[in-house]
Parts: structure tokens; C-alpha cells; sequence
């Protein structure tokens, strides 16, 4: 159980760093931390290191491969210096790092002073609002000398320390979260590799499974005009509301091209098929032309094929039978799509018994799921109300 801090509502000041309480200091970033960005090694050298290595090495997406040599051998703080993270925080921008490791010039490299607890910082890099600090123009960044100005309330050292131990105590259980999730997931897959491929049988299914065209279980629903339809999107989470986007919608304004999709087909990118990129629908509204519209016959389960779709070996069926003569120009029409053959049980109700089988390895992923949502919100909200001191820990 985590222990709860107290709230208080008195005593605040105005500040560059906003509202604080009256006993803490406000400095700047450039006075809390060393800046050891110059003792970078040139990155001709970082290239032919990470060849073969063994240490993480920090580029423009954070922690992307191993090294055979470090630069820093230290616990230390990244902040990413350029890329739209910083204005779309995808992932995290300011991240405790220890031991060996390379950077390369897409991250500002911190050490805290003896003033400053470095959970502390941490934390607090990781809720400010950068898009003020944005110096690019066409690509987003971070220099050096802003950077340096940033204002960081300064509480009492043991308070800082007491708010990242309590902080931590939050990341450690998503952190945790996490960790079963991708657990789970990685369980899921192989259990999804063993029943679709009829590697595994369930209890009271037997027959041998044989290869089919897909134009045995599938046809192509072309039904345009429907502008009248609410406009869908089809991403990795399933066909959605286009409202329900965070992307800009840039659909044409005239809608009368566009593909009705009805509950129960599969709708994939023509283009992209070989990606896996495919859903199956809940909802009835229209799709971009973009996409091949799919619906099953009464001999398919749509979304045992919904799952079908999903594994390596069938993405790369796709793959083989796109025409074009570079990745960029591949497409998967339903011709393509009809002809590519599958392993599939002798009939329906076992493809019906392993969807429930997976669905039921599914929901438990979405479970642990909501509870690593609830857990980022509720730590989310701690962390304005902590580092502004709203809330206080006590010492």
C-alpha cells in the first residue's frame, strides 16, 4: 500500500516555475545539473562500435541497440534534444540512465548537483511542457543554451528525496504492470502461433487441416455512395470512429468513393496488407479508398481470420503475392488477396473454439491493461500536485 501525502493550501508564491510553496527556492536547470554533453566520442567512432557491443546506446529514439565501448559510466539523466517527441511525448523525454553508456547527439546528457536529488529532476523534466522551449522550425529541438534557463522549483533536499522515493513507489508498480503485460502478450502470441497453424489441438476437434484459397471463406464488399455513414478508421486497436483519432482527419470532402464496412468484415490497407495492417470491424460506417473490404462466408469465422492475419508467416503470404516493384508501391487487391492460401481447420466450430480461446487470453491482457492506464493517470496527477507542492510529503 502506498502511503498517501498530506495536501496543504497555504503559503504559496509566484514564481517562474508558477505557483510553489513559500520555503522552496526556484533555480534554473542550468544551475541544477552539469551539462556533460561535450564528452561525447565523434560518432564516426559510436558507428563502428555498436556493431558488436554490449552497452545500451542512446539515439533518436531513446535506447535503440548495444555498444562495444561507453562514454559514461555514471547515473545520470537523458533529456531529449530534437525529434517531435518533444512536442508529442510519445515516449519518455528525461529518463534516469547507470552505468556505461553511449549517447549521441540527440540527447542532453545532465549530471544533478549535490543540491538536487536526481528522481527529483526526473520527475520533474518529465512533466514539463516543452513546446515553449522549442527552438526548430521545421524539426523540433531543444538547444543547450534554453535549456539551460529552464526554472526548476527547488524544495528542501530531504523533500526532494522524499518525493522521488514516494514517485518511485508508483513507477516501480507500473513498471511491474508492465512487465506481466508484455509477459502475457508474449505467452499470447506463441499460444496464437500454436492454435492457428494446428500445431496444437483443442479437446474434441480432430480432422487434419488443409490449405484453401481465401476466396473459399472470403468475398469483396464494394459498396460506395454512402456518404450518409459515419467515417471509420482502421489502425493496430481495430476499426474506430474517426472522431475517436488523435490524428488529423484528411479525408476528402467529397465521401461518395469511400468503402462501407459492416460489422463482421476485415478491413486492411491495400497497400499495406504485407505490414499486417487489417481489422476486423464492429461498426458500420466508410473507409478510405485506400482500403480492401473484405466479408466472410458463412464458413468463416471472421475473426478467427481476423487473428489468422496477424501471424508472421500469413503477413508474408501477403507479402509474396503484392505486386509492384518496390515496397512503397506494393498492393494487396482482393485479386491478390483471393489467391493466397491458408491452413484451416476442417470447420467452423473449431475456428470458433480457438477465437474463444484467445479472446479469453485477450481480455486478461486488457485487464492488467486498465489497471497500468489507471496507474500512469493516478501518478500523472500526483506528480503536478507533488512537484508544485500541493501535496506534501513529510520528511
Amino acid at each position: 500500500m502506498i502511503q498517501q501525502p498530506t495536501i496543504t493550501k497555504n503559503g504559496f508564491k509566484h514564481t517562474k516555475a508558477g505557483l510553489i510553496p513559500e520555503d522552496w527556492d526556484v533555480t534554473t536547470l542550468g544551475d541544477a545539473v552539469k551539462f556533460l554533453d561535450g564528452k561525447r566520442k565523434p560518432l564516426k567512432e559510436v558507428e563502428r562500435a555498436k556493431m558488436h557491443g554490449n552497452y545500451p546506446y542512446y539515439g533518436a529514439s531513446g535506447i535503440i541497440d548495444y555498444v562495444n565501448d561507453y562514454i559514461f559510466d555514471d547515473e545520470l539523466i537523458l533529456l531529449g534534444e530534437d525529434g517531435a517527441n518533444i512536442v508529442n511525448r510519445s515516449t519518455p523525454l528525461a529518463f534516469r540512465v547507470s552505468g556505461k553508456i553511449w549517447v549521441n547527439n540527440h540527447a542532453h546528457v545532465l549530471k544533478p548537483r549535490e543540491s538536487f536529488e536526481l528522481g527529483y529532476l526526473v520527475e520533474y523534466l518529465e512533466s514539463i511542457k516543452y513546446d515553449k522551449y522549442n527552438t526548430g522550425t521545421a524539426q523540433p529541438k531543444l538547444n543547450k543554451d534554453i535549456c539551460t534557463r529552464i526554472p526548476i522549483p527547488k524544495p528542501p533536499l530531504p523533500e526532494q528525496q522524499k518525493i522521488a522515493e514516494f514517485l518511485s513507489c508508483w513507477g516501480q508498480a507500473i513498471s511491474t504492470t508492465q512487465k506481466l503485460i508484455d509477459e502475457l502478450k508474449l505467452r499470447n502470441k506463441g499460444l496464437a502461433q500454436q492454435l492457428l497453424t494446428g500445431k496444437r489441438r483443442l479437446k474434441g476437434y480432430e480432422g487434419k487441416w488443409e490449405e484453401q484459397h481465401l476466396e473459399h471463406y472470403f468475398k469483396e464488399r464494394k459498396e460506395t455512395n454512402h456518404s450518409e455513414l459515419p467515417l471509420l478508421s482502421v489502425g493496430e486497436i481495430g476499426v474506430y470512429p474517426q472522431t475517436d483519432s488523435n490524428k488529423k482527419d484528411t479525408s476528402n470532402e467529397d465521401k461518395s468513393k469511400y468503402k462501407r464496412i459492416c460489422p463482421g468484415d476485415i478491413g486492411y490497407n491495400t497497400m499495406r496488407m504485407w505490414q499486417g495492417r487489417s481489422a476486423l470491424s464492429s461498426l458500420e460506417g466508410i473507409v478510405s479508398p485506400a482500403y480492401t473490404i473484405v466479408t466472410p462466408k458463412k464458413n468463416a469465422d471472421a475473426q478467427f481470420f481476423a487473428y489468422l492475419f496477424k501471424l508472421d508467416e500469413v503477413i508474408h503470404k501477403f507479402f509474396r503475392k503484392s505486386q509492384g516493384l518496390v515496397s512503397d508501391t506494393l498492393n494487396c487487391k482482393f485479386k491478390d488477396f483471393k489467391i493466397v492460401r491458408v491452413l484451416t481447420p476442417p470447420s467452423i466450430g473449431e475456428q470458433k473454439a480457438i477465437v474463444s480461446v484467445l479472446n479469453e487470453a485477450d481480455k486478461e491482457v486488457r485487464r492488467y491493461q486498465q489497471q497500468l492506464d489507471t496507474l500512469k493517470e493516478q501518478k500523472k496527477g500526483l506528480i503536478q500536485k507533488l512537484l508544485t507542492g500541493e501535496i506534501r510529503v513529510s520528511v
